[in-house]
């Protein structure tokens, strides 16, 4: 008998309690996953889209590494936060595509390979634009 957990099948949820995404600004995060999707506020954005984080507010160790629980996940508290905002959601689906590519560079120069979450990262917003760095 199969186990669920050996299925290899994940959840599409975000969990944490939600944060406002001005309470992320100009703090170190992860970000472990995301979802994107048609936003249910037509006319706010261009993309019509929609995206939701799972950010965890990590503790970084001074050589910047952050700390991991026994099974290797981020420690830290994991919070959920939606944005429309079309910076940072093209910025996401530009990560994903680019991925496969630097990856395969990566591997011909026999580096580690990435992935994409989780991503260490901050938010900022310059004038009305959230990007990240």
């Amino acid at each position: 008998m199969a186990k669920f957990s050996e299925l290899g099948i994940e959840s599409d949820v975000v969990v944490g309690k939600g944060i406002d995404i001005e309470d992320l600004f100009g703090r170190r995060i992860l970000i472990e996953k995301t979802i994107i999707q048609p936003t249910k506020f037509p006319g706010k954005n261009q993309s019509g889209l929609r995206m939701q984080m799972q950010v965890v507010l990590a503790t970084f160790e001074d050589n910047g590494d952050y700390l991991k629980r026994e099974d290797g996940t981020p420690d830290g508290e994991r919070r959920s936060c939606f944005t429309g905002s079309d910076i940072l959601i093209g910025a996401i689906q530009k990560a994903e595509s680019n991925l496969p590519v630097i990856n395969k560079q990566r591997q011909d120069k026999g580096l580690d390979l990435l992935q994409l979450y989780p991503m260490d990262t901050t938010i900022v917003k310059v004038g009305k634009c959230f990007q990240f760095t």
